[in-house]
């Protein structure tokens, strides 16, 4: 058997689309000659940047506390709690100068991905380097990093465990969110401007000299609030800022935060998040051997940098790039200070002193904890959010729930039949397995839906004819076939079965970013699924085209077709189900019975090219289910831990 015959198919198809709407970025930008043109350019990023970040909330009181305080011959540390939310606890250390006796520049601070947040030493010292010369800072712990764990007993993480990495953490949040038209990076945005909110509150503080700083997905959320916020006077983002494409060219999969939704439908790339208030002086940060492509970093500093001239400001558009790896490093704090001395400080003395790193304990705001502390978890409000969404739903008929699943897929139904060509080299018949011949259906140029016919040995060159089912399987179709115990004895009582492996599944696993499993949460299907939201081009309603196309070629030749699904494969069949218009019978096995159970048990490993984005407003699975009626056999509900196999 050939495995992933096709394992660049799905990536180069994704470049070549993120390439296609960049373009006409690139050109958008050639064509600004002069104020008017930089000025509506502007103004249409910021508009377009607001699209981005759905679900922001009203403000509320920040009912902000102090809960300690260290007092250092240079500065002082305020250990506080504020809630960006009712009840939803943040943790911060203010760093104040000691015996201030104005309004001084302030700077928040933004963390990258680390256990320790605020207290990770390159974090606390960059926030003791600008205290020192003169700036108040306030820094934050993102949730579910420092204090904020949000995984205990009730998600499967007993307290005594560690919780799961950051970045894990961050996509087990923020992936189901998606299904309720949510997005983890509103969160964390919203977690930095109301954190914001309280240091422009701060009678030291001087809020006309507001800078933002962080590194990786510090440097993340300070290019989002960037985007979002004119209080910023001057923004400084280290290792983060490249190129979407970059990212995708060179397999590197983001977590959730990180890919906004519909950012590159809207024709955006990471530095105009950056030029959404220009020209705001803005110093971009990286390193030459950091995974974030530097050519993407120069390119968008070139782009910054063009648009800042024509609005008369071309040395607001700055750029420090380093020798090192990533990381906020000395050399780049440094760079931070002068560029924040520069555009707000009152001096120019930008060099780093000898400096000792606080220990983590004695900077917790919470005792360590938020959640014994009082807080909510995010969690809770998502279950909340989704309750009442259920509450709300309309009634829907047939044809109502067809055109909201069709438009939540993003999805336009195939009509005719698709190209298709017989696959010579397929490793031969197995008259032991029943596997005969395959072949290929190119469901949209450059996609190619590999076909295995399973229970017919004969007429190689020819597409079936008459009774079948059509299976997709739970990440590969064909060894479903082979392995599966239901599968196995339809064939055994003379059934046909053509094994389906739509786009990135069995033959089309795609062998990048060096995954060896689809359910992965930080691989290659979960890279794919976050570009199409990215996109606006949903990657399971993808297959669920796939899918439809390969029925519409069947049907037109002949074919009386059911369809079959296991596992992720469940879902893509239901949905084509519900779609074609020939109203095929549908065994699912190894289902997923809602999308409310991923809610319920954040714990979970379905993948998100299973995730319908905002379909909770609207529907769950169990509505599908039930539209199918008797065309439907369910078999055996897997629960929120599936394998990968």
């Amino acid at each position: 058997m050939y495995r992933q015959r096709y394992g660049h198919m799905v990536h180069e198809h994704a470049v070549r689309r993120v390439r296609g709407l960049l373009q006409d970025r690139v050109r958008r930008l050639a064509g600004l000659h002069n104020v008017s043109d930089a000025e509506a350019y502007v103004n249409d990023i910021r508009e377009k940047a607001a699209l981005c970040f759905p679900a922001l909330p009203e403000k509320t009181d920040l009912r902000p506390r102090t809960t300690g305080m260290l007092d250092f011959k240079e500065f002082k540390v305020e250990k506080v709690v504020y809630e960006s939310r009712p009840d939803f606890l943040v943790t911060a250390n203010l760093y104040v100068p000691a015996d201030l006796k104005d309004e001084a520049p302030c700077v928040l601070g933004l963390c990258g991905h680390t256990d320790e947040a605020k207290a990770y030493g390159p974090y606390q010292l960059f926030a003791q380097g600008l205290v020192r010369k003169g700036f108040v800072v306030l820094i934050i712990d993102p949730v579910s990093q420092g204090e904020r764990r949000q995984f205990y007993d009730e998600e499967g993480v007993p307290a005594g465990d560690p919780e799961p990495s950051s970045t894990t953490a961050h996509n087990l949040m923020g992936n189901p969110m998606l299904l309720a038209g949510d997005y983890l990076g509103s969160w964390m945005l919203w977690d930095a401007t109301r954190g914001l909110d309280y240091l422009l509150q701060r009678p030291e503080t001087d809020v006309s000299r507001v800078g933002v700083t962080g590194c990786s997905g510090g440097g993340t959320q300070t290019t989002h609030l960037t985007a979002i916020d004119p209080r910023i006077t001057m923004a400084a983002p280290n290792c983060y800022i490249t190129s979407w494409l970059s990212n995708l060219e060179n397999e590197l999969p983001t977590d959730a935060e990180q890919n906004p939704p519909r950012c590159l439908e809207l024709g955006l790339d990471e530095a105009d998040l950056l030029l959404a208030f220009a020209p705001r002086p803005t110093l971009i940060m990286a390193e030459e051997n950091c995974f974030f492509d530097l050519r993407g970093a120069r390119q968008a500093h070139a782009d910054m940098k063009r648009v800042h001239s024509l609005l008369g400001s071309p040395q607001s558009a700055e750029i420090s790039v380093g020798p090192l790896d990533h990381g906020y490093h000395k050399h780049a704090r440094e760079a931070m200070y002068r560029f924040f001395l520069r555009h707000g400080g009152d001096h120019d003395d930008w060099q780093e002193p000898e400096m000792e790193e606080i220990p983590e304990a004695q900077l917790h705001a919470a005792c360590g904890a938020v959640i014994p502390f009082g807080s909510r978890k995010v969690f809770d409000f998502m279950r909340t959010r989704v309750r009442d969404q259920a509450a709300r739903r309309p009634s829907l008929t047939m044809e109502t729930l067809r055109a909201s699943v069709q438009r939540r897929l993003h999805l336009e139904i195939p009509e005719g039949q698709p190209p298709h060509r017989f696959l010579r080299s397929s490793g031969g018949q197995d008259p032991e397995t029943g596997k005969g011949y395959q072949f290929a259906a190119e469901t949209e140029p450059g996609i190619q839906v590999i076909l295995t016919m399973f229970g017919d040995l004969e007429n190689p060159c020819r597409l079936p004819r008459g009774e079948l089912t059509l299976y997709t399987g739970h990440v590969d179709s064909e060894q479903d076939c082979i392995d599966q115990p239901w599968l196995r004895s339809k064939l055994e009582a003379g059934e046909r079965i053509l094994a389906v492996d739509v786009r990135g599944m069995g033959q089309s696993m795609p062998a990048t970013c060096g995954s060896r499993s689809l359910l992965e949460p930080y691989g290659a299907d979960y890279m794919y699924a976050s570009y199409g939201s990215m996109t606006g081009q949903s990657y399971l309603g993808r297959r669920v085209y796939d899918l439809l196309g390969a029925m519409n070629l069947l049907i037109g030749n002949g074919a009386d077709i059911s369809l079959a699904g296991r596992g992720v494969g469940s879902v893509v069949a239901a949905l084509a189900a519900l779609l074609h218009g020939s109203l095929p019978r549908c065994t699912i096995a190894d289902y997923l019975p809602s999308y409310q159970l991923l809610i319920d048990n954040p714990l979970h490993n379905w993948p998100l090219s299973s995730f319908i984005e905002g379909c909770l407003a609207e529907f769950d699975l169990p509505e599908v289910y039930a539209a199918l009626g008797p065309r439907l056999t369910l078999r055996n509900p897997w629960g929120a831990w599936i394998p990968d196999r």
